[in-house]
């Protein structure tokens, strides 16, 4: 019985280990490059308000004329709520300027880094020191 025991927790604890792994994996901001701020002028698209991220999809006018669309992940609702922000902070059809920290591969996306309206208030997605 206690051989059956030491086997089952072994395999709790491998387990556990790697579901550690990928919890941390997933929080990576690797693919960002984090030193590197971008600020896009346009238009929210729409405004995810999910877990574990919240995610802004954003159109950008091009110089072709056209318009171009980036994909923003933000902070989790429950980071957000604590500086301020609500599910309503973003609308669709909202113009707004965003400084994101850019995708490394070049892609149209990045992490939100702040939204300025155009009022002129600014809210921060991550911890901000004047």
């Amino acid at each position: 019985m206690s051989k059956l025991l030491g086997v089952a927790a072994a395999g709790f604890v491998a387990a556990s280990t790697l579901a550690a792994g990928s919890a941390i994996a997933h929080h990576s901001t690797a693919m960002f490059d984090m030193r590197k701020n971008v600020t896009l002028k346009g238009t929210i698209r729409r405004f995810d308000w999910q877990n574990p991220h919240t995610w802004i999809v954003f159109e950008v006018p091009n110089e072709n004329g056209g318009i171009d669309q980036y994909g923003i992940e933000g902070m989790s609702p429950n980071y957000l709520v604590r500086v301020g922000w609500t599910m309503n902070t973003l609308k669709p059809g909202d113009k707004v300027e965003l400084t994101i920290h850019p995708l490394k591969d070049g892609q149209k996306g990045g992490f939100d880094v702040s939204v300025k309206f155009p009022n002129g208030k600014v809210m921060y997605n991550l911890p901000h020191r004047p």
